[in-house]
């Protein structure tokens, strides 16, 4: 620890050193590092050569081999080792299965029962006979909502201890589910055209049928201890099972030592992990993936099974890959503190941290670079870089305001926006959304930017190999030309955030009451509730608890009443859900119970209600076995 003795101590040898022009004085050593951006500079993840892709779609040549690096040319059940078989072609995720002494052992369910059923006639077929399946094992809560096309008398299901809670947090009843999911819209173009120049080029997006397929999860019965290196006995199978701490914290891999075969939730083989997902989420830590990585490599491997890639086979090949896709991620973690090391912001570190060419170049058809250098960038020391301007700056809408006037005004930035938009290359279409962002936290409505930045968005989403990156240019163009639609009909990301994050009845009607009263603390308006206290009790049927809600500071208190606490209103559980919803009032006559709902913001679930079915698509099934051929 240093002394404020030794701190002060130092200042003199700083002050030195400034004198000769050393490390601190105006000329920079040799052992600094000073920004190397040029003008001009973009990320190698953008390419200004295009091509097009069998349906159409207008994209690079690192997005139309992804389906082949992701092992998903075509739905396949294919044996890859002894008794081994990767189901691969159904969408993002792969599942597999094995024939252990007992029964089959299924590794992750599928994005939906029809689905999971599909997988399930393809193995049986390929197999040439029925199966029984003993057990399942779900490597995270991503891919687990087949479950009920896969269970038989018996079957186990076996998963992370935090699986189950993971996946109520980001589907269920939680304030932040609609932003991810609308987000996870915009990234994997949920909406895009299937064909056309817009439609996504390959298996990295799907279509309506991902997030609003019928789901049969069922939680795990037999769970694993987080961070617990462990083996089972499972169907009469040897299992060792690891943490595979990566873009879930549920997340687990598998090692089937009888078999030599590993299975993962890395994306090891085809591409840089996503320490960040433009969708957003949790900050994933690329120290815990690192040193998993290696408990994967210490097992000699001859078969790498990854959810999201091809089967790599050879114990060689195995180890490369793993090394790989390690170096890649370590590389971009410590040149990002690097960077940090020698004072540049976010922004500066994602344009300076070099990847040699074998370790980049095709390897970002997922996300991109310079997304994972500011996430960790953030994760290591937070959002403020260097410049005090951010510390308190201007409002946005009068920083803009500023701005344009100062270069000539409304009409000079929109005429500059759509010139750069018009001629074309990666930094006119860079220069034209900035220029249109400003224009548009104006006028949100102004056509003209709005079809400048269409134009920009589009061409830098046709020209990204990242999916993440493509997924949003083109999802932004869509919907700046009314050109996202559900059954015929324009939606924004706006209104699907709304219906995502909005529970239905059902929905509540399933979840814990706790759950039900915990969603009312993200629903206070602090300006309503500005000097106001309220607090009262709650029954609800078939709860044996008494509750306590308390309005206080702008916050609501959700806690158990005293054991004797008479309740000031009782309700069923549709009352309590319609409540939360704000579609009834409760105890009426009720002083406190009135002023508390007065503070309540159910806005979103207005916007919700007016949008209606937003992703009842009567079509989907047509799209999703076009989508397939694609």
């Amino acid at each position: 620890m240093t002394t404020r003795r030794q701190f002060v101590g130092a200042i003199p040898a700083a002050g030195a050193a400034l004198a000769v022009g050393g490390v601190l004085g105006p000329q920079r050593s040799e052992a600094q590092v000073a920004p190397v951006t040029l003008d001009g500079w973009h990320s190698p993840s953008l390419t200004e050569a295009t091509v097009t892709a069998p349906n159409g779609a207008i994209t690079t040549q690192v997005a139309i081999d992804v389906n082949a690096r992701h092992g998903a040319l075509g739905k396949s059940a294919a044996e890859v080792a002894d008794g081994v078989w990767l189901l691969s072609g159904w969408g993002l995720g792969h599942s597999m299965a094995v024939a252990a002494p007992e029964g089959w052992i299924i590794v992750d369910t599928g994005d939906s029962t029809a689905t999971a059923a599909d997988m399930r006639a393809h193995l049986e077929r390929a197999v040439g006979a029925p199966i029984r399946v003993a057990a399942i094992l779900l490597t995270h809560w991503h891919y687990a909502d087949g479950t009920a096309a896969w269970m038989d008398e018996g079957t186990e299901i076996w998963g992370h201890e935090w699986l189950d809670a993971n996946r109520a947090e980001a589907t269920g009843v939680s304030v932040k589910s609609g932003f991810y999911r609308a987000r996870a819209v915009a990234q994997f173009g949920v909406l895009h055209p299937l064909e056309g120049s817009d439609a996504a080029p390959n298996m990295l997006g799907f279509t309506v049928e991902k997030l609003m397929g019928e789901s049969s999860y069922q939680p795990p019965t037999r769970l694993f201890q987080n961070g617990k290196i462990d083996r089972f006995t499972i169907a009469g199978e040897e299992v060792e099972v690891g943490p595979n701490r990566s873009d879930s914290s549920d997340s687990v891999g598998f090692h089937f030592p009888a078999r030599r075969t590993l299975i993962s939730n890395f994306m090891v083989p085809g591409f840089i992990f996503n320490i960040y997902s433009l969708r957003g989420g949790p900050f994933r830590n690329p120290l815990p993936f690192i040193e998993d990585l290696r408990w994967m490599d210490s097992h000699g491997a001859e078969v790498l099974l990854d959810l999201h890639a091809a089967a790599v086979t050879g114990a060689d090949a195995v180890r490369e890959a793993i090394h790989r896709s390690s170096d890649q991620v370590q590389l971009i973690h410590d040149q990002t503190l690097r960077m940090i090391a020698h004072g540049m912001d976010g922004r500066q570190a994602a344009e300076n941290v070099y990847l040699p060419a074998d370790l980049r170049q095709g390897w970002e058809a997922y996300g991109q670079v310079e997304s994972h250098v500011r996430q960790i960038y953030n994760g290591t020391v937070g959002w403020f870089g260097n410049d005090v301007y951010d510390i308190n700056p201007l409002s946005l809408q009068d920083e803009a305001a500023r701005t344009v006037a100062m270069m000539g005004g409304a009409d000079a930035v929109r005429a500059a926006a759509v010139a750069a938009a018009d001629e074309g290359g990666i930094g006119n279409w860079q220069w034209a959304l900035r220029l249109t962002s400003m224009l548009r936290t104006l006028d949100p409505e102004d056509a003209g930017a709005r079809r400048a930045r269409a134009t920009a968005a589009r061409a830098l989403g046709q020209r990204t190999t990242s999916s993440n990156a493509r997924g949003w240019y083109i999802t932004e163009a869509l919907e700046l030309e009314g050109g996202l639609l559900v059954a015929g009909r324009p939606v924004t990301l706006a209104l699907a955030r709304a219906a995502l994050g909005t529970p239905d009845i059902a929905a509540l009607l399933a979840a814990p009451v706790e759950a039900n009263l915990d969603l009312l603390r993200y629903l206070v308006d602090p300006r309503a509730a500005e000097g106001r206290r309220a607090a009262f009790t709650l029954a609800v049927a078939d709860d044996p608890r008494t509750w306590r809600l308390e309005l206080r500071n702008g916050v609501v208190v959700v806690s158990p009443a005293p054991p004797a606490a008479a309740p000031d209103a009782t309700v069923s559980r549709r009352e309590l859900a319609e409540f939360v919803l704000g579609l009834r009032a409760i105890g009426p006559g009720n002083a406190a119970i009135s002023d508390f709902s007065e503070v309540l913001d159910r806005s979103l679930f207005r916007a919700s209600a007016d949008l209606g079915d937003v992703l009842d698509d009567p079509h989907e099934q047509e799209r999703v076995d076009a989508y397939g051929e694609h």
